[in-house]
């Protein structure tokens, strides 16, 4: 038991067909990356118990991940204009539990966010678009699981990494077959106009992050060049070192669906089959 497999996924509402409508033909790339994604972790929907979601949209911290406790979880469009397009989803809190404390033993960084915390904190939706547009394409493709939403902090890489052994660790300890999901875009600065302005090298980045991926150079992207990712403006390299780390130790299979950035942000889908060695 443990990971079975993971994926990068992007999350611009706009792949979203109530969302973009006409403007959904110009990301007609990440559209069919996210079926194909979809369908192949579709494969394995009778056998999963949990599928673990790694966002940079939800409650993110300096110093500390976080982890959402509560046994279901809600989210909607409402910031993008789509209040009904929305989601309410059962959670897992028996692992939630068991991860805090694996990580609690390791003195990991991941602070859990209960009820009352999200309160004090004004959290008002547990499901962020980084999940939703992702878990929009998978129940399309008839995935209906428990969640567990984790948010990234501005922690070190290594310690970002080492919180995805503990989500393997914990899998295997409760006999849980389980997904990973990087939610993730990759440069935000691919040309002018883009959200995060432009830089000229940006696409350096996301060229280099598909050709480790293609390569399954992972210690590459463990190791980035943090000058150019800092070019990048990117949101995705957090949750990929999160989902690098849940793979620690497994053999794995690997498809770069696809990779296009049609508004100046580059989105790249990726699907990974896990084998314990």
């Amino acid at each position: 038991m443990g990971v079975k497999c993971a994926a990068l996924l992007p999350h611009p509402p706009i792949v979203i067909e109530e969302i973009g409508g006409r403007e959904l033909k110009k990301a007609e790339k990440t559209v069919q990356g996210f079926k194909k994604t979809a369908a192949e972790i579709a494969e394995f929907k009778n056998e999963l118990d949990l599928i673990v979601f790694i966002t940079p949209h939800g409650p993110v911290f300096r110093s500390t991940a976080s982890l959402i406790i509560k046994d279901q979880l809600e989210g909607d469009f409402g910031d993008f204009g789509f209040s009904k397009l929305k989601f309410k989803e059962k959670s897992d809190t028996n692992f939630a539990e068991k991860l805090l404390a694996n990580t609690g033993e390791k003195n990991l960084a991941l602070q859990a966010l209960r009820k009352d915390d999200l309160v004090n904190y004004g959290i008002d939706q547990e499901l962020d678009h980084g999940i939703m547009v992702p878990l929009n394409y998978l129940e399309k493709s008839g995935i209906k699981k428990p969640l567990l939403p984790i948010s990234i902090g501005f922690i070190s890489y290594q310690e970002l990494y080492k919180i995805g052994k503990e989500i393997a660790r914990t899998a295997a300890e409760l006999d849980y077959k389980i997904a990973v999901i990087a939610s993730g875009d990759l440069s935000h600065r691919l040309k002018k106009g883009a959200p995060a302005g432009y830089n000229s090298e940006a696409h350096i980045f996301d060229e280099k992050l598909i050709e480790y991926f293609k390569a399954k150079d992972f210690d590459s992207i463990l190791n980035f060049d943090q000058k150019l990712v800092e070019k990048a403006g990117e949101c995705g390299l957090r949750p990929i070192v999160t989902m690098l780390g849940a793979l620690n130790n497994l053999e794995v299979e690997l498809k770069v669906n696809s990779y296009e950035g049609p508004f100046g942000v580059g989105y790249g889908t990726i699907f990974i089959k896990a084998e314990s060695i």
